[in-house]
């Protein structure tokens, strides 16, 4: 197994490059997931792993699942213990980084036929709100996450750690336009909801949502955009009794899935 120590090594660069840079993470198709039990949910939900990293303190702690990636990962490298400083986006790095693929979806499988439960994101951009509410999606049982223009990165690694797993289990859409997915969607019997509050917004609870829906949540500040809310055929809102003006759009987006979904 080869062994690398400098942080001028090719490979290093690459592997620093998918954990700062989203360009970076687009233009090869890959993402680093970083720690044992990131390590443990990739191979656990079959992604294909194009190269394992592990210092040689660490490997040998997590000697268990290193060797399981080892066996599936096209390369494994060890590397220095002092590479680690450049490298973790964590300030207790556990040693093992995996470079993944990441997952493919048709943008045909958005319309696909039978009972669709699904959350679509328009310009959300606070990493720890997409982390939660891909987590919660995951948990309630939604059927998928359609992001559109503007949208966090959700293979950062913020919005990795913060999902815990779930990006791996979850399909997950991103889209050039958002308005026209909807519009599509629709167009293939969706009803679309738009968490909006305008005179004709049905209150959440009050009304039972249809076997294929798609709710939509707004960016953290400004909300739906106009192009996006004119696709949506019902707006509604979340009924509050104290003075808070409104709520945090993972805590909007939680609330709504577990209606949707229940």
């Amino acid at each position: 197994m080869e062994q690398i120590s400098s942080k001028d090594n090719e490979k290093i660069k690459q592997l620093i490059k998918l954990q700062t840079s989203r360009k970076a993470r687009r233009e090869s198709g890959c993402f680093v997931a970083e720690g044992v039990r990131m390590a443990q949910e990739a191979l656990r939900c079959g992604l294909q792993i194009r190269r394992v990293f592990g210092t040689q303190d660490n490997a040998g702690k997590y000697a268990g699942i290193w060797e399981q990636l080892c066996q599936r990962a096209q390369e494994a490298y060890r590397i220095a213990g002092a590479l680690e400083e450049k490298i973790s986006q964590v300030q207790s790095p556990q040693g093992i980084y995996c470079v993944c693929e990441v997952p493919q979806v048709s943008q045909q499988d958005i319309l696909q036929q039978g009972e669709r439960k699904l959350l679509a994101l328009d310009c959300l951009q606070d990493p720890g709100n997409l982390g939660t509410i891909i987590r919660t999606a995951d948990a309630f049982g939604a059927d998928g996450m359609i992001l559109g223009e503007g949208c966090a990165d959700c293979y950062s690694p913020k919005v990795l750690r913060s999902t815990m797993g779930s990006l791996f289990r979850l399909k997950i859409w991103t889209v050039p336009d958002l308005a026209a997915t909807l519009t599509a969607l629709q167009q293939a019997g969706f009803c679309c909801y738009g968490a909006a509050l305008d005179e004709t917004a049905l209150q959440l609870g009050e009304f039972p949502f249809p076997k294929r829906c798609v709710a939509v949540i707004g960016n953290e500040g400004n909300g739906i955009s106009p192009e996006v809310l004119s696709c949506c055929g019902h707006t509604l809102y979340i009924p509050m009794k104290g003075e808070a003006e409104s709520l945090n759009a993972g805590v909007a987006a939680s609330l709504i899935l577990w209606e949707m979904c229940r």
